[in-house]
């Protein structure tokens, strides 16, 4: 009797200390945001090229991730990374994106320093997408124009229906239907349409996607992955991709390891050097099959 009258208590309290917990690593990262120091960034770039050479790079004070990586993506051209889990490949991206500094070499955009533009002329230049999406208590409609505030209904529902979100045409009040726990609530597949969606709203020169289509099922994402591609024509695509299969489809593919670019072409380039891709490729294609 003693042990059942306890049940609900052992159990509400515990369920209490882990929301305690959650809270905490919230505040943490609230007062990380507050720590970061104020960079006085005024460079201008000119066009929107993206350069990274003889860079090096490592978390902290731990050691180099990147070792005197170059990397030269096209303007207008679509290039996929690729590498073992480990290689640097989000590293790269982040670099891209201007979130970190590389400890040597440089990283730069349209001529200048990509941690040196201002934050509100970087975000309008070159759009990060990650796996980790973010939907705000809000409507659709809201959420969308987050990308693009003078975007009509009429461009909101041609940014979803190139990413495949036909969940959308479903929604009880349309483009007002609120989202978020409370409400509708989203799934992790949604979420990234959404993502994804902005990033067409927001009409950047360079679009970075660290695994974007990671959360959609398999069937659904090489639909995404194609609208996607024909709705950023033009623009320069880096992918960083753990599935092969958006290699095959890329203008051109730089295979990471080691902190390194291995080697650097075409799918049918690549696989006819027999090199560490075509080693990747056959060990993906044998466990696809």
């Amino acid at each position: 009797m003693l042990t059942l009258r306890l049940d609900g208590p052992v159990f509400r309290s515990m369920m209490s200390l882990s929301e305690f917990q959650m809270g905490g690593a919230a505040l943490a990262r609230v007062e990380g945001v507050h720590l970061m120091p104020d960079e006085v960034r005024e460079a201008a770039p000119s066009g929107a090229e993206v350069r990274l050479d003889d860079v090096t790079f490592g978390y902290g004070d731990g050691p180099d991730v990147l070792h005197g990586l170059s990397l030269h993506p096209r303007p207008g051209e679509r290039l996929v990374v690729v590498g073992p889990s480990g290689a640097g490949k989000s590293t790269i991206a982040r670099l891209i994106a201007g979130i970190d500094r590389p400890r040597t070499g440089s990283v730069m955009l349209g001529g200048v320093p990509v941690a040196d533009i201002p934050l509100e002329v970087l975000r309008r230049k070159v759009v990060l997408v990650t796996q980790e999406h973010y939907v705000f208590t809000a409507t659709l409609r809201e959420n969308l124009n987050l990308a693009a505030p003078e975007a009509g209904d009429e461009q909101l529902l041609n940014a979803l229906d190139q990413v495949d979100a036909r969940w959308a045409c479903d929604l009880p009040d349309g483009l007002d239907t609120a989202l978020g726990d409370e409400y509708r609530e989203v799934t992790i597949a949604e979420a990234q349409q959404l993502a994804l969606a902005r990033v067409i709203l927001a009409d950047p020169d360079v679009v970075i996607l660290d695994e974007a289509t990671a959360g959609i099922d398999p069937g659904s994402a090489g639909n995404v992955e194609a609208s996607l591609a024909a709705a950023l024509g033009g623009r320069t695509v880096i992918a960083i991709a753990h599935q092969l299969q958006a290699a095959e489809a890329a203008d051109r593919i730089a295979v990471v390891r080691e902190g390194r670019i291995a080697e650097a072409g075409t799918h049918h380039e690549l696989l006819a050097a027999e090199g560490v891709y075509a080693s990747l490729w056959s060990v993906w294609k044998g466990v696809a099959a």
